[in-house]
């Protein structure tokens, strides 16, 4: 098994319930595209024309795409004052021909503003089946969380102790346990490392 080549994500970031005018989902999808646009090594951010903030987003390690998409929704959803979020990703596994070929591919079976917002491909219908579940489970869990879970999860991703947490939102730590309880956190985390090795330890096809 290898995960020497990288990953293309196709993306598209849409704010739930708001015109594409109004100022808070202007502010929303502009802080969306700083985070795409900030240089990163291994990491490039391509664009489209299209509306909103759409694009592919190629990753030198294809472990990288699962915890990047997290970490971009996570910092999209964490502010309760802020519009909710939802990015939609399709990946393929593959140099930029062959990965962007199954991120178009993983990104239309989605559909329109579907129940799912995640599908990863790779050359193996085998390892296929597996990260359609994975990928189902991630979003039948992160899809549920409350913008109170929102803000613990991202907290605590960053490496902050419960007792942290709850200083920083001003309640007791036992709370912010709840709300991780609640999320089912730990299994989510598992989830998505598991998608991770399953994704990028696919035997690449040649």
């Amino acid at each position: 098994m290898s995960d020497s080549k990288g990953a293309v994500m196709l993306l598209e970031v849409r704010v739930d319930g708001a015109d594409r005018e109004d100022p808070a989902a202007l502010e929303a999808l502009g802080r969306a595209k700083l985070m795409l646009e900030a240089p990163e090594p291994g990491r490039t951010w391509s664009p489209t024309a299209a509306p909103g903030v759409t694009g592919s987003l190629s990753v030198r390690t294809a472990a990288d795409a699962f915890a990047f998409l997290h970490r971009l929704r996570t910092e999209l959803c964490a502010d309760p004052a802020k519009p909710r979020v939802r990015v939609a990703a399709g990946i393929g596994l593959g140099d930029e021909l062959e990965g962007t070929r199954l991120a178009r591919e993983a990104f239309k079976a989605l559909g329109r503003r579907g129940r799912y917002l995640t599908r990863a491909l790779t050359h193996d219908p085998q390892a296929n089946v597996v990260l359609a579940a994975l990928c189902r489970t991630l979003d039948s869990l992160h899809t549920g969380w409350t913008r109170a879970q929102w803000q613990a999860i991202q907290r605590r991703d960053g490496g902050r102790t419960l007792q942290e947490i709850g200083r920083e939102l001003g309640i007791a730590y036992q709370n912010v346990s709840k709300r991780l309880i609640a999320a089912h956190y730990s299994l989510y985390r598992e989830v998505l490392d598991a998608s991770a090795l399953v994704f990028s330890h696919t035997n690449h096809a040649g």
